[in-house]
């Protein structure tokens, strides 16, 4: 009588798996993106034998920025 819809609560637990794994995939995505450059930088730092991290600390910086631009891009949606 007062009841909802039998397949309405499947719908709104499925929804809120559906953003659960969106954004735990995000996260993921987000965090090989900065691996990457990291491992990128170290690379580099190790074929021209650096004293300081210089490519490192680079390329960090830069796999946040697009790691968080891809963020921004991603949650628009």
């Amino acid at each position: 009588m007062g009841t909802a819809p039998r397949g309405r609560r499947s719908d709104e637990a499925r929804k809120g798996v559906n953003a659960y794994l969106r954004y735990s995939a995000l996260g993921l995505q987000m965090a090989g993106i900065i691996l990457a450059a990291i491992w990128a930088g170290r690379w580099l730092d190790g074929r021209i034998a650096l004293r300081f991290p210089a490519f490192t600390l680079a390329f960090a910086l830069l796999g946040i920025t697009g790691a968080m631009i891809f963020l921004f891009k991603e949650t628009r949606r």
